[in-house]
């Protein structure tokens, strides 16, 4: 009776051993497998054309138009050099141009005055403190803000994870500082940008990128986007136009 309860004993370590071994293995591959925050964005730089031409990006402009079939519907131009601290953002609405300038420490909007059958004249309100925070949020973030996080006061927010929007399995980087929180969704299979998440002032903002394009630079970056938040929750188009070379032209950072 001793040799048999010795024998199965025996035969239960082993049999522990190899159950051991097996697990060992199979979380193994899991580990080698899990990326980093640096390859999950060296792999999009290499995707959308090479870090040698992106990095060399601090002055910008994008041209968006905003579609949902409403009134609210707009188009913006916006143009960043960050190098300077500028800023200008024209968003144009029922024909109507307003101008959010940020040039240093100074800041203020511009209002379009008069009848819309006239040529427009403009009053001057002078931004306060949150309001210029806001933009030069924008100015420090730059193109990109997920590329080189750190210096741009982020960090990171736990692991890179695994997500699968539409079908498609993601690699999700989450960064953080004051005041703003984002997420972004890179698609394992190209590296581009599939889908970004920036969470301000308690309202969810989500950007979901359907079509790339190469700009004349040779920097592939989203052209047909959809736009929703969690305050109006109203899926809205955009359309984006990227002007990467002479960016600042006709655009005034004078009050």
């Amino acid at each position: 009776m001793k040799l048999l309860t010795l024998h199965l004993n025996q035969k239960n370590t082993t049999t522990m051993k190899k159950l051991s071994i097996l697990i060992m293995m199979a979380a193994f591959p899991l580990f080698v497998e899990a990326q980093t925050a640096a390859e999950v964005v060296d792999k999009f730089l290499n995707a959308a054309g090479g870090e040698n031409k992106i990095s060399t990006i601090n002055t910008f402009q994008y041209k968006r138009a905003y579609k949902a079939n409403a009134a609210t519907d707009y188009d913006e131009e916006v143009t960043i050099v960050s190098s300077e601290n500028k800023f200008s953002r024209k968003k144009s609405i029922l024909d109507r141009d307003f101008y959010y300038v940020l040039n240093g420490n100074a800041g203020w909007l511009k209002i379009p005055m008069g009848s819309r059958d006239k040529a427009p004249t403009y009053t001057t309100k002078d931004l306060n403190d949150k309001e210029k925070a806001d933009l030069m949020l924008e100015v420090k973030d730059g193109l990109m803000p997920f590329y080189n996080y750190e210096s741009k006061g982020y960090k990171l927010v736990g692991a890179i994870e695994d997500v699968t929007i539409d079908g498609k399995a993601t690699s999700k980087l989450t960064i953080e500082k004051t005041g703003i929180k984002r997420e972004y969704y890179f698609d394992k299979a190209n590296g581009l940008l599939l889908r970004e998440i920036w969470i301000v002032n308690g309202i969810t903002h989500t950007l979901d990128h359907k079509k790339y394009e190469d700009t004349k630079l040779g920097i592939k970056l989203p052209v047909e986007s959809s736009y929703l938040n969690s305050k109006d929750k109203k899926i809205t188009a955009v359309i984006t136009e990227w002007i990467l070379e002479n960016p600042t032209q006709g655009v005034s950072f004078i009050k």
